[in-house]
């Protein structure tokens, strides 16, 4: 209960057009989508139909989920005329880029990979819910059957072949090619049709590029039978909005560079710091002459507030020339003894041969 709880907070959010009437009230969900490919950043708005993501919701799981893997091809939607020009769009932008067979599956293959992955027991409270191509973009990505499901429908528009390929517990796409790198199987097994795997749940990897846990191991390929597709009875109005490329993200050559991509922005260049001198000598040479000078007075103070504070202690170091001409005449006169009539210096107060006090007379 308490996972079923948490899929239900997580339903996403409408946004409602108001129309004259209440009516002709229509809601859409909004959604941005961003993506690297050719060392540039992609950024796509679109405004999905509730109405539609509704009818696909409908669906119940048993319903999804009734021939397993195999059984896909109900919800690989390439009758839904919303999927059908979400992959004229890309296909529109692949043009514009001037890109071949390869660059533009690869291109389509990055949009689906950078979806985010989920768990379908955290987001649906099922062990298994397989979306349709419709609610994976609604839902913010899915886990690897959803992704793999979209891809293939995308692709299936465009015009390329694919079947799916299972491997143990993963879900993944087949895109057929010839004299391609990477791995790839053979169907029908007697044919020479080659189809190389499309891994659409990792961000990265390109065509052709198995992942290295799957190496080895047993696959199943299942074809795709749009005929048995599921198809919503309700009419939407087609996507408006293109992608577009925001910005550069790393060098690369444009063979067939077009006049309606939009201006690249340069990044912020981050500036060294200058030294503050420096500084203030470029912008404010009459400020940085003033520090100068005021600096300068601080020192002759600082050095004249020093010699004055020693002075004091310069003079009970060493004498001045009148103070040692005094000393010296002091020294010089003598005193005799009243009761010896011995000759004593001029300062002293007691005999020096008697001991005994010398009169001042």
């Amino acid at each position: 209960m308490l996972i079923i709880a948490l899929a239900m907070m997580i339903v996403p959010q409408r946004v409602i057009a108001q129309g004259d009437t209440q009516q002709q009230q229509q809601q859409y969900f909004e959604k941005l989508f961003v993506w690297d490919y050719d060392g540039r950043h992609w950024t796509w708005n679109l405004s999905i139909p509730s109405a539609l993501y509704d009818a696909y919701r409908s669906v119940s799981v048993s319903v999804r989920v009734k021939n397993g893997p195999s059984g896909y091809g109900y919800l690989t939607t390439t009758q839904d005329y919303y999927v059908q020009m979400l992959a004229q769009k890309l296909d529109d932008a692949a043009t514009q880029m001037g890109y071949n067979d390869y660059d533009r599956v690869s291109f389509v293959l990055a949009f689906v990979q950078h979806l985010p992955y989920t768990s379908d027991l955290v987001t649906t409270g099922y062990d298994e819910y397989p979306r349709f191509p419709i609610e994976t973009l609604v839902d913010d990505g899915g886990d690897c059957e959803d992704v793999a499901i979209l891809f293939a429908s995308l692709m299936l528009v465009m015009g390329y072949g694919v079947v799916y390929i299972n491997p143990p517990n993963h879900y993944a796409v087949g895109i057929l090619g010839d004299n391609l790198k990477g791995t790839y199987w053979t169907y029908p097994k007697d044919s020479n049709q080659t189809y190389y795997f499309c891994e659409t749940t990792g961000v990265n990897f390109k065509i052709g590029q198995l992942p290295q846990e799957f190496s080895g191991q047993k696959v199943h390929i299942y074809p795709i039978d749009e005929s048995k597709q599921f198809v919503p009875s309700i009419a939407v109005m087609p996507p408006t909005v293109e992608p577009v490329p925001a910005q550069t993200v790393a060098p690369t050559f444009n063979p067939n560079p077009t006049d309606t991509a939009p201006p690249v922005v340069p990044d912020p260049i981050a500036q060294p710091v200058l030294p503050l001198s420096f500084n203030l000598i470029v912008e404010n040479p009459v400020l940085f002459v003033f520090i100068i000078l005021a600096i300068a007075a601080s020192m002759v103070t600082a050095v004249m507030s020093t010699r004055r504070r020693h002075i004091p202690q310069a003079s009970t170091a060493s004498t001045s020339p009148d103070s040692q001409l005094l000393i010296e005449t002091t020294q010089s006169v003598e005193k005799f003894c009243s009761s010896c009539g011995a000759a004593n210096k001029g300062y002293a107060v007691f005999c020096e041969k008697c001991g005994k006090q010398i009169s001042n007379n």
